[in-house]
């Protein structure tokens, strides 16, 4: 017997990529003043930025631990030790990432290591938000993007 399935992914567009920090305000410094986001809304609890360059209609947001839970119900303790979000950023040109990489390291970004070419066919880079959310610089080698369907 089939399992029913939602139609959600192919007729809602993903509008924001939403991260749960434990210091909201931490995590506004990290995001306007180390990587350049600018700044839309921001209410108790919450702040969301435009990204120039992203895409359309897509927003990076914040939405403080303790007032998710207080707010809607939901868990405010952190599932494991690990990452929970990457938050991926391509980039046109491989070269891009080893500007970027200098450009964030003199605004005081630390990265896990530095950028390589890996073998999916991307040079990435990657480095933690205030709250071990992972960021993920790429471009894909040569143009070429593996394992498209």
């Amino acid at each position: 017997m089939p399992v029913a399935r939602s139609h959600l992914g192919s007729t809602a567009p993903i509008s924001d990529v939403c991260l749960v920090p434990e210091d909201l305000e931490r995590s506004l410094d990290f995001y306007q003043n180390t990587l350049g986001f600018v700044l839309q809304h921001r209410m108790p609890g919450f702040a969301d930025f435009e990204a120039p360059g992203a895409v359309p209609g897509v927003r990076l947001a914040l939405w403080e631990r303790e007032h998710l839970a207080a707010t809607t119900g939901a868990s405010p303790a952190p599932r494991g030790a690990g990452h929970a979000v990457i938050v991926a950023v391509n980039l046109e040109r491989p070269e891009q990432i080893d500007e970027l990489h200098a450009d964030l390291v003199a605004a005081g970004v630390e990265f896990i290591k530095p950028p390589a070419d890996y073998p999916w066919n991307a040079r990435c880079v990657y480095f933690t938000g205030p709250d071990n959310e992972l960021w993920e610089l790429y471009a894909w080698l040569d143009g070429i993007e593996p394992g498209k369907v």
